[in-house]
This record gives structure tokens, C-alpha cells and sequence, in this order.
């Protein structure tokens, strides 16, 4: 658990290292196609500085405030110990088990079932169920998935993961607007005063921007990926360990994987639940492939060793 804990801070500290990177590279090349044209011979150092330090304010936001960004973009609202004392209690027991601050709880108004967790550390946590898992799981399934929560809380999964919502979205948008700019930014200037030279260049830049808007959800994909699927297995196996029951989180992935879908939920912030939540409405290719979440049949497979049997529906 250790070494987990260890790995995704090292994880998140590269992932926003690299992100400011890049920021500050696209604000160069920008201000380099600039200088080319003739507007200015400084661009490049200037959108680069400007870059530089729209990026690191644009990490420490994301660091800070992804939670609460990731909670607006899924629609979830917090609840009350008075509107629900049975969810209430159960992450109060099982929160002191682990040895976790209590964390809050929010709520998607959704028949599917799904749930996960979201904050910047174990003592900034949050935990979200849709409605619809709330409304049709037992009191030992609902366990098993607060343990699950709980175990990325502990983890630190959710630290990386929430990050992950914020960077990757940032790149998509940076993208499609350098896309935007290349193909609507005066290219018959751009032909008029640097020649058959300067239409050349201008091509490769239109066949950069092409590439980057192709391959952004691939690069978006591969991002999550490097979170990695195992972190699921080894939320399952923690969750197990804090309820002391893994039938309780078996069964409920039997029936959560029938019914996963959210509607908030996207692309940017599949990831986080406890199952995929776009289910068949995804057009991904190579859907198996690029699935950010461990096919559920192992994962139940998984939790009934561990249980011997004892509680399997």
C-alpha cells in the first residue's frame, strides 16, 4: 500500500511537470509561427513566458480546485445525515476502520449505478453515489463499494485521478484552439509574402494541428491508462480487507456492471467511477483495448477467491 501511495504522488508530481512543459512549448511554437509571419521578432520569448506562467497557475488551480471542478462536471450534490442516515452511518463505521477522516458525501441523481471517490488528500475526501446505486444495493454491497471508495482515498488514488480530469481536458481544449488558429489564421498572408517556402510550412503546421486533434483522445486515453487499470484490482482487494466481507463488493460489481451507465459522465472523468460509466455508449475503437477499468468478470472472479465462496450470490 506503501509503495501505491508513493507511486501516484510520484505519478501526479510528472504528470504536472509535464503538463507545464507542454503548455510552455505550445506558447514557443505559437509565438515562433508569429515571428515567421513578419508580426513580431519577440513573440516566441514572450508567449512563451506567458505560457509558462498560465501553466503553473493553470496546476496549482487544477491541484486545489479539480475536486470541486470534478463534482460540477457530474452533477453532484451533497447530502444531508438527516436525508440519508443509512449511507451516513456506514461510511462513519467503515471510514474509522480504515482510519480516514470522514469524508463528505455527494450524490448523482441517476438510476445507474456507480460511484466514486475525489479529493486532493484522505482529509479533503468525497465520496459520490448515483441514486441509483444508493436505492438498489443491500446494506453489505453498498459496504463493499464505501470500502472500495474508501481504499482510493487511503491510496491516493483520488488525488491522481481528479488531476488527470483537469490536464487532459486542458490539452484537448489547447488542441483544438492551435487547430483552429492554423486553419482560420490568414494563410492567403501567410502564401502572398513568404512563397512557395512559407506554403510549405504552413502545411506542416495544418498537418500538426490535424495530428494533435486525431490523436488528443488517444493521448487522453493513454494518460488515464497511466494511472493504471491495476489500481482497481488493488482498490477491490483493500475495500475487501477494510469491510472484512469481499462477497459484499463481488456481488455488488454484478450488479453494478449491468447497470454502470451515468449520464454526466464523460470521457474525462470515466476513470474515476468504480465501473465504466459509459458503457455501450462508447464509440471508442479498440474499445477493450483503451478501457480505463479491468473487465468486471475478473474482478468479481477475483473477490470470490478471496471470499472462499462465503456470501456469493
Amino acid at each position: 500500500m506503501y509503495e501505491q501511495i508513493a507511486s501516484n504522488r510520484a505519478k501526479t508530481v510528472f504528470i504536472i511537470i509535464g503538463f507545464i512543459i507542454f503548455i510552455t512549448l505550445v506558447g514557443f511554437a505559437i509565438g515562433y509561427y508569429l515571428d515567421w509571419r513578419g508580426i513580431s521578432n519577440n513573440y516566441s520569448i514572450i508567449l512563451m513566458i506567458f505560457a509558462l506562467i498560465l501553466a503553473v497557475i493553470m496546476s496549482f488551480s487544477s491541484y486545489y480546485y479539480s475536486d470541486r471542478i470534478v463534482l460540477s462536471l457530474t452533477g453532484a450534490r451533497p447530502i444531508s445525515r438527516e436525508e440519508n442516515p443509512r449511507v451516513y452511518y456506514m461510511v462513519d463505521g467503515l471510514s474509522i476502520a480504515a482510519g480516514l477522516t470522514i469524508p463528505k458525501i455527494y450524490v448523482i441523481g441517476d438510476e445507474g449505478m456507480n460511484a466514486f471517490a475525489t479529493g486532493r488528500n484522505p482529509q479533503k475526501g468525497v465520496i459520490v453515489f448515483t441514486q441509483g446505486l444508493l436505492d438498489n444495493l443491500n446494506d453489505e454491497e453498498l459496504k463493499g463499494v464505501i470500502s472500495h471508495e474508501l481504499s482510493h482515498i487511503k491510496n491516493y488514488d483520488i488525488l491522481l485521478g481528479t488531476i488527470v480530469v483537469v490536464m487532459v481536458g486542458m490539452i484537448t481544449i489547447i488542441s483544438n484552439i492551435i487547430f483552429r488558429s492554423f486553419i482560420f489564421g490568414g494563410g492567403s498572408r501567410r502564401r502572398s509574402s513568404k512563397g512557395s517556402g512559407g506554403g510549405i510550412l504552413s502545411l506542416i503546421l495544418i498537418i500538426v494541428g490535424i495530428l494533435l486533434i486525431l490523436l488528443s483522445p488517444i493521448i487522453a486515453t493513454l494518460i488515464r491508462l497511466a494511472i493504471s487499470r491495476n489500481r482497481e484490482f488493488l482498490a477491490d482487494s483493500t475495500g475487501a480487507l477494510i469491510s472484512r466481507y469481499p462477497a459484499g463488493l463481488a456481488n455488488a460489481l454484478k450488479k453494478i456492471s449491468m447497470h454502470s451507465e451515468v449520464k454526466t459522465a464523460s470521457s474525462a472523468t470515466a476513470h474515476l467511477f468504480i465501473a465504466n460509466p459509459i458503457g455501450e455508449k462508447s464509440k471508442v475503437m479498440f474499445k477493450s483495448l483503451f478501457n480505463t477499468h479491468p473487465p468486471a468478470e475478473e474482478r468479481i472472479r477475483r473477490l470470490e477467491d478471496m471470499s472462499l465462496g462465503v456470501g456469493i450470490k
